[in-house]
């Protein structure tokens, strides 16, 4: 048997169940709901949010519900994940969650290579499933030419 150093134990507590924590948890449902907001209050009437690491698709439907209880008339999302069966989770829950103001799609992809099939500036609103990576990589470019808007992380 071996114990984890007192950073890690730290950093990878189990919670009340006994479970330990999906290391890829993503943005918090507050930070991504603030980050609608100020869109919104900005004056702007239609989102675009790309969610890189989407799992089962459960953050990104949440935020383009709440993106709809804002008033926005017009939202288009799109997730990525690796795992095929998250994908396919993701897609049953889309199709139980549509709605005819929003689009959603998700794709099997990993992060890089989504967003090279995503436009300049074309992203209002970025969640990612990992913390932010060294400036220099080729994710954190590929983010800065995508990104319109913020680029929400795991913390």
């Amino acid at each position: 048997m071996f114990s984890l150093s007192p950073l890690a134990a730290a950093l990878f507590r189990a919670p009340a169940d006994g479970h330990p924590p999906h290391p890829r948890h993503g943005p918090s449902r507050q930070c991504i709901e603030s980050a609608l907001a100020e869109l919104r209050f900005s004056g702007r009437r239609a989102v675009r949010i790309l969610d890189l690491g989407c799992g089962a698709g459960d953050r990104l439907l949440h935020a383009a519900a709440f993106a709809r209880s804002l008033g926005f008339v017009a939202i288009e999302a799109r997730g990525t994940d690796l795992s095929a069966l998250r994908i396919r989770q993701a897609r049953a829950h889309a199709r139980e969650a549509k709605h005819p103001s929003t689009s959603i799609r998700f794709d099997l992809a990993e992060p890089i290579a989504a967003l090279a099939a995503e436009h300049d500036g074309d992203a209002d609103l970025i969640l990612l499933s990992q913390p932010l990576p060294y400036r220099a990589s080729p994710l954190a470019l590929a983010l800065d030419r995508v990104a319109a808007g913020p680029v929400l992380t795991a913390r």
